[in-house]
């Protein structure tokens, strides 16, 4: 993460402290958007921008709202407020904000800071989300931001251990950002592995196989049995020549299905319906059609499941 310098004594953030109300002109406003920018910042949504603008011209924008900053390293960074100091310079008027300051101890904690506040009419994306974190790579055979995105949502199963537990009832780490991060670098690189096998296919026809259960259940099968499960991944998403009886071509042919008929499947389902199709590859058994059953899952050749 690149922050511009910011913070002296004598410069435009002296005037921040925490807790405090502060009356955040235009000219203001410019100074904290441009010295305190982040580096990953989501693009502003002018439409947002103009009606909060817009509020404050009428008179109806309430006063006091939050605006946050991150401290590392003796500089301030924005993570909470974009919207409302560009509606301040879009009006030409004043507005009093209450100025949040938490001190972070590297850039890693400024981004996950960033990521802890909802963006105006909804959460953030996993792929906003995952870009703050900066779980993508930038250079060629790195993890894309689509897949980092994809990781950041498939690392809960592992994370509950491959069990089959609905959301509401899920163990609060998988809900906490920071232990979610910490596991999607963990598996990081056997999400590169799948990433490679999902790039032998042609995207349309590869929907199914980036669920985030499907995926999880791929980096299992890569992180302890990475030859093998190359084969059986980039085999089943390429479907190239594959015999009908082959657990790869039946997997493709079932997944080809529920898209083509854009068929609502649980996403344990998916991942029950791909834990079958290796088990059967990895025992070398043929296998012509998957079907889910609804029990535990059992992923061969890894910790999760049944001994073999």
């Amino acid at each position: 993460m690149v922050t511009k310098p910011s913070t002296t004594a004598d410069d435009v953030t002296a005037v921040l402290k925490p807790g405090v109300s502060l009356t955040a002109t235009p000219a203001l406003a410019i100074d904290l958007l441009e010295r305190c920018a982040y580096a990953r910042q989501r693009p502003l949504n002018e439409d947002r921008a103009l009606l909060l603008a817009d509020a404050m011209e009428q008179g109806t924008f309430l006063a006091n709202t939050q605006i946050s900053f991150a401290r590392h390293a003796g500089r301030l960074v924005l993570v909470n407020g974009q919207h409302r100091l560009t509606a301040v310079t879009l009006a030409g008027r004043s507005a009093a904000f209450r100025v949040e300051i938490y001190d972070c101890a590297n850039e890693g904690e400024v981004d996950t800071l960033y990521c802890r506040f909802d963006r105006p009419g909804g959460a953030r994306t996993a792929t906003q989300l995952s870009a703050s974190l900066g779980l993508h790579d930038d250079f060629e055979g790195g993890l894309r931001r689509s897949t980092a995105s994809l990781l950041l949502n498939a690392v809960t199963l592992p994370m509950m251990n491959f069990a089959r537990i609905g959301p509401a009832i899920r163990p609060r780490a998988t809900r906490d950002l920071d232990l979610r991060n910490k596991a999607a670098r963990e598996w990081k690189p056997w999400a590169i592995e799948y990433q490679a096998c999902l790039d032998q296919g042609v995207a349309v026809r590869t929907r199914r196989y980036r669920v985030g259960s499907v995926f999880a259940v791929g980096m299992a099968t890569l992180r302890h049995q990475t030859a093998r499960a190359r084969e059986f991944w980039g085999g089943s998403i390429a479907n190239d020549g594959l015999a009908a009886n082959d657990p790869r071509a039946a997997l493709h042919a079932a997944f080809l299905i529920i898209s083509g008929k854009n068929e609502k499947r649980h996403e344990f389902d998916l991942a029950e319906m791909a834990c079958q199709a290796w088990n059967a590859f990895y025992r070398e058994r043929n296998l012509r059609q998957v079907r889910t059953t609804g029990g535990a899952f059992v992923i061969l050749g890894t910790p999760y499941g049944a001994e073999e």
